[in-house]
């Protein structure tokens, strides 16, 4: 994979310059969270190049919280995305098999997709909820991206994953090769990262997720965690691999319209049927549902574990659960019996 080096002022300069031809998207300060705004002459010095993800999930630009699936969406733009991080990454591999492969493809999604230039940074400030160490994340992208940034003294190293970003770069002179110091510091960096993950999840045991095959007993899930649970389906709607839809079919003096939009399987109505039943009756059957889901359903249909380790689902719960927690205790459950 090539690697460039930019000082951060001519990078500057390069990315205003694109702001004609493209609508980009930058990870902005607010309240001490980061947030997608589009970028703009007032807000180019104000990009956050050295922290972690962004609230919002990459699949926010992917896959809409509502839209049109007939009639088809015709006009859907090309955009840059900039500060994607590596967990966000790992999780359009989990959206591209549902969406873009198989025997059923979003056309929807393929468009967006297709339109799409990811230009990810490396994650410097793990909050205390990431975890992606956990899950065989590295906190620096290693692929998925069409250009990845990783910010070092004065200027940024500069990965090119594919084509589209090599073209993007283009011939422009400001970007010249790496040399071994600014390759040696960016090791470093990287390590310190690594580093505090460790440390933000030394108390947490969560590996071997095959040992959650077959637990659909709600005995497993019933802890005091757990409980808090308030089926708001923010730990779903934040995650960016969760993929559960709704159709719904209008119609307006006789043009007929259907609509895709998100679902949560935290929500007690989720998989109730017509006569009322449902075979998740309780709230800790669908708590389990979700993380057998994630680690146990797309590990065996997707070949991939189907959390990145993020951790919006712990930050974002009302309920202040934190699943390495839960996770830890239902695992030594396991072993115990």
């Amino acid at each position: 994979m090539e690697r460039l080096y930019i000082k951060s002022e001519d990078w500057n300069g390069f990315i205003k310059g694109k702001l004609k031809e493209n609508r980009i998207y930058v990870p902005i300060e607010k309240n001490n969270f980061l947030f997608y705004e589009i970028l703009n002459e007032e807000n180019c010095e104000k990009i956050i190049y050295d922290r972690a993800r962004t609230i919002e999930p990459l699949k926010t630009f992917l896959y809409p919280f509502k839209e049109f699936v007939v009639p088809e969406i015709e006009n859907i733009g090309e955009i840059i995305v900039m500060g994607v991080t590596s967990c966000d990454l790992q999780g359009l591999e989990i959206l591209d098999s549902v969406f873009k492969e198989g025997d059923y493809k979003d056309l929807n999604y393929i468009k967006r997709r297709e339109n799409l230039l990811i230009i990810s940074f490396d994650c410097k400030e793990p909050y205390s909820s990431c975890f992606c160490n956990l899950v065989g994340v590295n906190p620096y992208p290693e692929k998925n991206f069409d250009l990845n940034l990783s910010k070092i003294e004065n200027g940024f190293i500069v990965e090119i994953g594919s084509e589209k970003g090599k073209e993007f770069i283009g011939q422009d002179k400001r970007f010249y090769q790496v040399n071994q110091t600014q390759i040696k510091n960016l090791e470093e960096d990287r390590k310190k990262v690594i580093e505090k993950l460790e440390e933000i999840n030394r108390n947490f045991d969560i590996k071997n997720f095959e040992n959650l095959e077959g637990m659909y007993q709600k005995e497993y899930w019933e802890i005091s965690d757990v409980k808090n649970c308030v089926s708001c389906g923010s730990c779903t709607f934040n995650c960016p691999t969760c993929v559960c839809f709704l159709l719904e079919d209008t119609s307006d003096n006789g043009n007929f319209k259907k609509v895709k939009v998100w679902d949560s399987c935290q929500f007690p109505g989720y998989a109730k049927m017509a006569s009322g039943e449902t075979p998740r009756p309780t709230l800790y059957d669908r708590y389990a549902n979700r993380l057998l889901c994630k680690y146990w359903y797309m590990r065996k249909n997707f070949n991939t574990i189907g959390c990145t380790g993020c951790g919006r689902c712990i930050s974002g719960c009302i309920g202040k659960i934190d699943k390495r927690k839960v996770l830890s205790e239902v695992l030594r459950k396991k072993i115990k019996v």
